[in-house]
């Protein structure tokens, strides 16, 4: 009965613990099959957990395997292997069930399994204090007694044995549900796209939490012809080692909020930068709409004369003067052009993006490149026009730039909307091989500031839960960018 209930005792508080564990890795990693759904995939996570660490501690063969034929523990060090393989399948299980940085899930594992041994030993010097307290007072009392039932010992020492192993388990995996949430709390800024080098900030400080955990299990007792505890030969640990394995919970935590707050500070960063960009592209539009307005307001000033010149003209055509009639035509047509320059050619439904591709157009002419552009601004959708002029002016600066050398240079622009769904390609000729850094092709061009471009429009596509693609196909380099808008 007593095996049984200490079976049912490992096997709740394992699954416990592998359920912390699950929480964890899928809360703070993409799943690699997403037809799996999210409890199944938890529900794989612990039941690995649970079932490597029953079987190690339940399974006479492998109990055979750990401890040898007479399965006696003779030195903590063999506790090592247990942790260990239950280690490596959780990362086995992880690669197989989650995508993404595998620095990423190394750091999550090491710092899950750093935390549940750091607890262990932050409560393991009062745990064995205590029930070697109570085994030696109530010895002293069976011996002073005249008579001895050493039933009743027995069954009073099962008794609290039981109860303080109950009493441990519920401590020890309150203290780990508090840490796992904190840390997890502290990361869940991040969905997914934590980078490597990021990623070993967290690895680091498990680890040595884990290899602090292994030193203690290594020298923490062995048995030749009597019992070795290193508690019992250093008093003076039962206060070092909750101490160090506090310091290194610690430090596992406080490595996750101070990424969080790096991470943080460096998304206003980007922030701010985005913010600029939308600032000097609002500049780049007024200063277009004041260009019109200051010719639309010199004509009107000039049309006075205008009038007045056209009309004494035409007095002296009906006096009879035929040079005055071909002169009033040649005036007429010299004010007709003088107010087609003042026309926005594009008609997008939009005046801003109406004056952005306007003036694309008149650069176009200028650089002797062929643009066509069919983009239609996507009303109703939630989308900031300055979002968009962050992607156009950035996209099609590239594309003239890159296909100035080009014999036959042109750039196309396109729009397309469905649904919630609204892409944008550019396209422009290209012959040659791209530069790539950090997943992007970059100019070779080294001013500062260059090659921001791409990455502000990655933003910005990220700032509506689409994203940003490049890719080179039939001597054309085509950028496309996907936007999800509020409503359809």
């Amino acid at each position: 009965m007593k095996d049984v209930l200490y079976f049912i005792g490992d096997l709740v508080y394992y699954t416990a613990v592998g359920a912390l564990l699950a929480s964890l890795l899928a809360g703070m990693l993409p799943a690699r099959f997403t037809g799996l759904g999210d409890l199944k995939i938890r529900g794989w996570i612990t039941l690995q957990f649970c079932v490597v660490r029953v079987l190690s501690a339940w399974s006479t063969y492998i109990r055979q395997l750990i401890y040898g034929q007479g399965m006696i523990v003779v030195s903590s060090r063999q506790s090592i292997i247990p942790v260990a393989v239950s280690m490596a399948v959780t990362l086995g299980a992880g690669v197989l069930l989650f995508r993404g940085s595998r620095m990423k899930l190394l750091s999550l594992v090491t710092a899950f399994y750093a935390l549940m041994e750091l607890v262990r030993f932050l409560i393991y010097p009062a745990a064995v204090g205590s029930i070697n307290f109570v085994a030696n007072h109530y010895t002293e009392q069976f011996l002073s007694d005249a008579v001895l039932d050493l039933a009743g010992y027995q069954q009073f020492m099962g008794d609290v044995e039981l109860i303080w192993n109950v009493i441990i388990m519920l401590g020890n995996m309150a203290i780990l549900a508090y840490c796992v949430q904190r840390y997890k709390k502290e990361l869940s800024y991040d969905e997914g796209s934590l980078k490597s080098w990021e990623a070993s900030l967290l690895f680091v400080p498990g680890l040595m939490g884990l290899l602090f955990t292994v030193m203690m299990r290594c020298i923490l007792f062995y048995y030749e012809t009597e019992v070795f505890s290193i508690i019992e030969s250093y008093p003076e640990l039962n206060v070092m080692i909750p101490c160090i394995s506090c310091l290194c919970i610690i430090s596992v935590l406080m490595s996750a909020k101070m990424l969080s707050r790096v991470t943080e500070e460096h998304e206003k960063r980007k922030q701010a930068q985005l913010y600029r960009a939308q600032a000097e592209e609002l500049n780049a539009h007024v200063q277009d709409m004041e260009s019109v307005y200051i010719q639309i307001r010199g004509m009107k000033h000039d049309m006075k004369n205008h009038i007045a010149n056209i009309r004494g003209l035409l007095v002296q055509i009906a006096a009879g003067d035929v040079q005055a009639k071909s002169e009033v035509h040649r005036y007429v047509d010299s004010m007709q052009k003088s107010l087609e320059g003042l026309n926005i050619q594009c008609r997008t439904k939009n005046p801003v993006t109406d004056v952005i591709l306007a003036r694309y157009m008149r650069l176009a002419k200028q650089k002797q490149l062929v643009f066509f552009s069919d983009f239609v601004y996507p009303d109703h959708m939630g989308i900031d026009v300055f979002d968009l002029s962050i992607i156009l002016n950035n996209g099609l600066d590239n594309a003239m730039e890159a296909c100035e050398r080009e014999e036959n240079p042109f750039v196309e622009l396109h729009a397309a909307r469905k649904g919630h769904m609204f892409l944008i390609a550019v396209e422009n000729s290209f012959h040659g091989e791209l530069n790539w850094s950090e997943g992007l092709p970059v100019s070779k061009k080294s001013e500062p500031g260059h090659g921001l471009g791409l990455k502000n429009i990655a933003r910005c596509a990220e700032k509506y839960y689409g994203r940003m693609d490049v890719r080179i196909q039939e001597e054309r380099f085509i950028l496309t960018v996907m936007l999800q808008g509020k409503s359809a």
